[in-house]
């Protein structure tokens, strides 16, 4: 009977992995649809989280679902060889809620989406420190760098030196950049309330050490699962700031780079203890992809202003208005190829960009109605008030 039951159970088990397989196929075929409606239907919610379906899959995974937290690549029922997720964390869960918290968050969605059967596995660790240093990176040569890496490449933003990377490609690569720098294009600003907290000021730039270790590294370093961690975090810090990359002081007359002194810059950065001195964490977590004020009211205004610029435009208002006319106009003239205007345009576009930033919206369409016809009444009493000035 025992057996019969265990049977039974992985039949189901199998068919209910087939009905989520059928889904996913139906959404991301829908990812692939041209109709902007239709795209942003591709999206699931589990556990709270609403997963955008790509279009695409990721090499031999077909199916990937993935909002602000997580992104995972899934594998067919059918597949032997495969694991059943290949997941990446983002770093704003880890700082959010830590590495115990972010597993138990995503074995609920994974399991949803398959049978679990194992623990899981850690195929890639970054480990990194946030520092302020006055010291100008790019004044080291190459030849300052102790490694066992063969590869050490220096790079430059817009012709400012943006920082290095070391080993990378290999099991364990490293990066020493200006992480400010970086923010001003991933637009990552749940950071900068961690380091004020920490002391920073503003002005100051931020510059990041990170060491990458590979499954192949963290297998040497008998690194398997996320308790594994947390127990050899120290050790693997220490390893790669001591045996596998150091920043030296030349000493004239010495070709022997094993005999220079050890830079203070990294004397201090190799004494920090990561299990001891842990990093700040966030007050709530983001699961939607949701752009920051910063990207939407001086990234998003390029369009207008541009307009108004090659316009000879400099009243805001006028710019504003003249741009919303101007631009009605140029929809209208292509909704005789499309057959849709340009309300239909901005209302298609608003659907994909929820998809895409997994804004869950829960309200109901009466309340949104509401909220149209508040936002139409207050709009026409500012405008009634003006035009009464």
């Amino acid at each position: 009977m025992s057996r019969l039951v265990r049977i039974l159970g992985i039949a189901k088990g199998v068919q209910r992995l087939q009905q989520w397989q059928a889904r996913l196929e139906s959404l991301k075929e829908a990812a692939r649809c041209e109709d902007d409606r239709e795209q942003a239907l591709a999206a699931v919610e589990i556990g709270g989280h609403r997963l955008e379906v790509a279009r695409r899959g990721r090499g031999r995974f077909p199916f990937v679902p993935a909002d602000n937290c997580f992104n995972i690549a899934l594998s067919r029922v059918e597949a032997q060889t495969l694991p059943l997720a290949h997941v990446q964390i983002s770093s704003e869960t880890l700082t959010a809620v830590g590495a115990e918290a972010s597993e138990h968050r995503l074995r609920t969605i994974v399991g949803t989406l398959g049978n679990v059967q194992s623990a899981a596995t850690v195929s890639r660790v970054d480990l990194f420190v946030d520092f302020v240093c006055a010291l100008p990176m790019d004044a080291w040569p190459a030849n300052t760098w102790v490694t066992r890496a063969h590869r050490i490449d220096a790079f430059h933003v817009q012709k400012r030196f943006s920082g290095w990377s070391i080993g990378l490609g290999g099991p364990i690569g490293a990066r020493l950049y200006d992480k400010t720098l970086e923010l001003k294009r991933s637009l990552k600003d749940y950071l900068k309330p961690l380091w004020r907290e920490a002391g920073w000021q503003d002005v100051e730039t931020v510059r990041r050490l990170e060491f990458q270790f590979k499954r192949s590294a963290l297998k040497e370093l008998r690194v398997d699962g996320l308790a594994d961690l947390h127990a050899h975090c120290a050790g693997l810090w220490h390893d790669a700031t001591r045996d596998w990359l150091r920043l030296s002081v030349p000493v004239a007359g010495d070709r022997n780079q094993s005999r220079w002194p050890t830079h203070p810059l990294w004397q201090a950065l190799a004494a920090i203890d990561c299990q001891a001195v842990p990093g700040p964490s966030l007050s709530r977590l983001r699961k939607a992809r949701i752009p920051g004020d910063e990207a939407l009211f001086l990234n998003g205004l390029g369009g207008l202003t541009s307009f108004m610029a090659r316009e000879g435009i400099t009243d805001l208002e006028e710019g504003l208005g003249e741009f919303l006319v101007r631009a009605g106009c140029f929809h209208d003239q292509r909704r005789r190829e499309s057959g849709r205007g340009f309300a239909d345009y901005v209302a298609d576009q608003v659907a994909v960009k929820e998809k895409r930033y997994n804004a869950l919206r829960t309200e109901t369409e009466e309340t949104r109605e509401a909220q149209a016809r508040e936002r139409t009444a207050v709009a026409a009493a500012y405008r009634e008030a003006k035009e009464g000035e």
